[in-house]
């Protein structure tokens, strides 16, 4: 399958309106997890508290005139120690590295083609960086969540995906 390089979308309202033809004929067939790399840097020393950063990027495979695609989403995580509960304004420090996960997961995605027109690139783009990760996140939040658990530290509950939302104001 060839890959298509997926740019970073600014306004994901932006890339559902592109990807709505899709979304109406698509369907998922299946989720994989394609590779995955875990490294505990050391064991938390600092306290009990931990906060992570989540990273991803997406990327789509498609041949012309096939009736499938594959969204795929990397995913990078790092884990840090903080020394209080407030973790949010705690400063980290560089020994403070707990874990990193790196892993890649996978969808196929068939398309329903009766009279349609083959998917075009901006299209396939948009549609990975939306309803290709709204429909991989959930598979990435719960490898996550196991993972941590199975590498020793508290099981990680990754919030969930958040969609940026602008009000337009009235005059514009």
């Amino acid at each position: 399958m060839g890959d298509i390089s997926v740019s970073p979308v600014n306004d994901i309202s932006a890339a559902q309106q592109i990807a709505a033809r899709l979304a109406a004929i698509t369907d998922i067939r299946d989720i994989r997890l394609m590779k995955s790399c875990v490294e505990i840097v050391r064991l938390p020393v600092a306290g009990p508290f931990l906060t992570y950063h989540l990273d991803s990027d997406s990327a789509v495979e498609y041949e012309p005139g096939s009736e499938s695609f594959v969204v795929r989403g990397t995913y990078r995580v790092s884990i840090t120690s903080a020394s209080t509960e407030d973790v949010e304004n705690s400063p980290s420090e560089p020994d403070s590295a707990v874990a990193r996960i790196e892993f890649e997961q996978a969808a196929l995605f068939v398309m329903d083609m009766d009279a349609s027109e083959p998917p075009k690139a901006e299209e396939l783009n948009a549609y990975a960086v939306s309803t290709g990760q709204f429909a991989l996140y959930p598979y990435v939040r719960e490898y996550i969540s196991d993972l941590t658990m199975r590498l020793g530290l508290p099981p990680l509950t990754v919030g969930v995906l958040k969609v940026p939302f602008h009000l337009r104001k009235e005059d514009e």
